[in-house]
């Protein structure tokens, strides 16, 4: 059993406190400067301090909103991500951005941000095995060390894994539903460009959250099939490329949107449905290892136990003869 000393604790006690202390200090010093606070003397400046010629700066109330960690904390800790990102190989960003725009840029996290934020946890990953090696050099004390690195260092890349995967699959699952609101909006006579402005305000997903993002950049702008590629590129879904792929051909061809978006969304239907029984056929072969190794020898106790003392009984009646 692993003992840790009054010493490690009380150390790692103050480890703690002095990464708390640098988080709130980042971000009051990421939420007040200068500038915001003569903006803010200027709309709270009494009335005789206005001179009459001039006109009174409007006081404009706005509510806080988001919690403590997200209005003091956050900001420190993307702080501290940027201030450790400037170690950052410029090959490792352009990878690294894709990735979290797929995620939806989870916590409003850049590139330098997340690469900082690897560094600060690998750097903490060496902090624990550090720790664990100076209560002496054993063999377990050296397993428990690099297992702290390798989580440590894994950790930030499992996350951002695990949030374009999510993400992946909720535009996969909405995609269907998604076509066949569209084909409906365009055989009741809207274009396809109102109809993906439809979407996106009815769909409160990421899918819907993307499609209003198409239709801005149109608006700013950029063609159509450039906006498409574009949205096929920041989600990199083989069903949403394809998509793409479909309807920028029938816009050249001269096709009818609404049967294309039709057929589309019955494909789109189809391929889920085939992707929901792969995964029914997945679940023996995931749920074999569980019950081999947790209910399996459960049984095996339950049912083989009574019979133990019997035939440790009758080997011993055997040898005695």
């Amino acid at each position: 059993m692993l003992q840790i000393s009054p010493t490690l604790l009380s150390m790692s006690g103050v480890a703690i406190l002095l990464l708390g202390l640098v988080f709130l200090l980042l971000g009051w010093r990421a939420t007040t400067n200068d500038d915001l606070g003569r903006r803010l003397h200027e709309y709270v400046a009494p009335q005789a301090a206005v001179p009459l010629n001039q006109p009174r700066p409007q006081r404009i109330e706005r509510e806080l909103s988001g919690s403590l960690g997200k209005r003091l904390l956050l900001p420190g800790f993307q702080r501290l991500g940027r201030l450790f990102g400037r170690l950052t190989p410029a090959g490792v960003l352009g990878d690294l951005q894709r990735q979290l725009a797929i995620a939806g840029n989870p916590l409003g996290l850049g590139a330098r941000e997340f690469y900082g934020l690897r560094l600060l946890f690998s750097l903490l990953g060496l902090w624990l095995g550090f720790t664990l090696l100076r209560r002496g050099f054993t063999q377990i004390n050296l397993i428990y060390a690099l297992l702290a690195y390798i989580i440590c260092n894994y950790l930030p890349k499992s996350w951002l894994k695990r949030r374009v995967r999510a993400r992946q699959d909720k535009v996969r699952r909405g995609l269907p539903d998604a076509l066949d609101m569209l084909s409906v909006c365009a055989e009741a006579g809207l274009g396809f460009d109102q109809s993906l402005q439809r979407v996106s305000e009815y769909w409160k997903t990421p899918l819907g959250a993307e499609l209003g993002r198409v239709v801005a950049d149109m608006e700013m702008g950029s063609s159509r099939a450039q906006a498409l590629r574009s949205l096929a590129d920041r989600l990199d879904v083989s069903e949403l490329s394809s998509f793409v792929a479909v309807i920028l051909q029938s816009d050249q061809l001269g096709m009818s949107i609404a049967d294309t978006l039709r057929a589309q969304a019955v494909q789109m239907r189809e391929e889920r449905r085939f992707r929901a029984q792969e995964q029914a056929r997945k679940i023996p072969l995931k749920m074999l290892f569980p019950m081999m190794f947790f209910i399996l020898p459960a049984l095996f106790v339950v049912i083989l136990g009574p019979a133990v003392p019997a035939i440790m009984d009758f080997f011993a009646s055997v040898n005695s003869q």
